[in-house]
């Protein structure tokens, strides 16, 4: 398997293992630029009301009203049962279309009656659904990063910049690839067989994605034990999906970080991009 094509599949099992809807009882949901987002289908299911997608909107039929939200817009429309008008809405953030699933705001639950409690959300028939929320930041900054746990305790830093709206759109998501095959074992013997052609080097994997067109920055500094090093495409950089300038909606990026021998991963790793600043402990 060529490199372009083994990252290919590690972008698609990294964002299987951080989108995916859990197949349990428990509601699964995610973090998108320090928001916590739910997911709209199992709730619907749970409460038997009818979803209807549209093209890059979502129209949510419960009994107390109809919900239409917009995928990358904080605008909604709601229309009380009974009512002959619908009421706009602005939500604390955007709605979300990722991998073929609605993502909605906790504010938007609250219009259909559906309210977080603890780790819980509350139906409006008074029943419970348990909601597995995303690993809290270890270390960040301004809050606009975050780590999250891609299963099997593989960790990913993500980092959140302004997009072509001003928004924190833009996000940057980085983990150990010698990691990755932890999520789909499957995988281990085509992965191990690409790090052995990166010698001595330690390789990160980097997955970029914006909501809007934008431009982001191939630049890292990362720092340990009072030593510092800038990577910057193509310096230590290799690009395997995408741009080192642009991104977008359908067209995210995906690169390799190769970090010298000197860096330890199971120790911390202050990591800048752009005017980001966090710290991440990759391996325990």
């Amino acid at each position: 398997m060529s490199p372009a094509r083994l990252a290919l599949l590690l972008l698609t099992l990294v964002t299987a293992a951080t989108f995916a809807i859990a197949q349990a009882d428990a509601v699964a949901a995610i973090r998108v630029g320090g928001v916590l987002y739910t997911p709209a289908a199992p709730l619907a299911r749970a409460l038997g009301d009818i979803l209807a997608p549209g093209r890059g909107s979502l129209t949510w039929r419960a009994g107390t009203g109809t919900l239409t939200v917009f995928d990358g817009s904080p605008d909604a429309l709601w229309q009380a049962a009974g009512a002959s008008a619908s009421t706009a809405l602005a939500l604390s953030a955007p709605a979300l279309l990722r991998g073929g699933h609605w993502y909605l705001p906790a504010d938007a639950l609250d219009t259909l009656g559906i309210a977080l409690d603890g780790s819980a959300l509350r139906l409006p028939d008074g029943r419970t659904l348990p909601l597995e929320v995303p690993t809290p930041p270890e270390a960040a900054s301004g809050g606009r990063s975050e780590i999250d746990d891609l299963g099997h305790g593989v960790p990913a830093l993500r980092m959140f910049a302004a997009d072509a709206s001003g928004g924190d759109g833009v996000a940057v998501a980085v983990a150990d690839l010698d990691l990755l095959p932890l999520i789909d074992p499957a995988q281990r013997q085509q992965i191990d067989g690409a790090l052995e052609r990166v010698g001595d080097d330690k390789p990160l994997l980097v997955l970029v994605s914006a909501l809007t067109p934008s431009d982001w920055h191939a630049s890292f500094v990362l720092e340990q034990d009072g030593r510092s090093l800038e990577i910057r495409y193509p310096y230590r950089m290799r690009m395997v999906r995408g741009s080192s300038r642009h991104v977008g909606p359908d067209a995210p990026a995906a690169a390799v970080l190769l970090l010298p021998s000197w860096f330890d991963l199971y120790r911390p790793i202050t990591i800048t991009w752009q005017d980001v600043r966090a710290t991440v402990t990759f391996r325990r």
